[in-house]
């Protein structure tokens, strides 16, 4: 009987463990390219917190990240990573050149973003906002337990969606596995296809 008991306590740890892994990896897309044999590593784009704008109203702003591997592998160590802003408006961000994310007392500014404008497919305006930053700065911020930003003149903070994602993704980065391809890249301007 006791016997019963630890093996079900076990097995239910395992368990646990196994939906921890494949929740956290569920959060992260990988996307490989056999023509250019390059895999884009990814977050979903998610909603930040309390994004309010220049004139003082909400605003609908998300958030992913993305790296570049060299090669069919997931696991490298990028140079740079690429923070993602998906702004539903018009025309909002267009002098946004500053971004600067506060954690843990500390903080990090990028500038010199892409910025693009196009629509969501039913004609609604959407600008997208892109800072390529340090691996290391991206490491620090997704072990932070809160991080509030200003893009621009909009302020928010990430949500817990935003930081259990980047999460996610920095233990792609941080995984054992850097054997083949683990060489990286990072093309703002290449979308990566399978």
């Amino acid at each position: 009987m006791k016997s019963s008991l630890i093996f079900g306590l076990l097995a239910s740890l395992a368990f646990s463990a196994l939906c921890s892994a494949q929740s956290s990896r569920s959060m992260v897309n990988v996307s490989y390219d056999k023509f250019e044999d390059m895999t884009e590593v990814s977050t979903s784009e998610s909603k930040v917190d309390d994004a309010i704008a220049r004139k003082k109203v909400m605003q609908d702003l998300r958030l992913h990240a993305r790296y570049m591997c060299a090669g069919n592998t997931s696991h490298c160590r990028p140079d740079k990573l690429e923070l993602m802003f998906v702004s539903y408006s018009n025309f909002e961000h267009i002098r946004s050149i500053d971004l600067v994310l506060l954690y843990d007392g500390k903080r990090m500014r990028a500038s010199k973003p892409s910025w693009s404008r196009g629509d969501d497919g039913a004609g609604h305006p959407v600008e997208h906002i892109t800072f390529s930053i340090p691996v290391d700065d991206f490491l620090k911020l997704a072990l932070a337990e809160k991080v509030e930003g200003k893009l621009g003149e909009t302020t928010f903070n990430l949500s817990d969606d935003n930081l259990m994602a980047m999460r996610a993704l920095a233990n792609e980065i941080n995984s054992p596995v850097h054997g083949k391809g683990a060489n990286s890249q990072l093309r703002s301007s290449e979308r990566v296809t399978g």
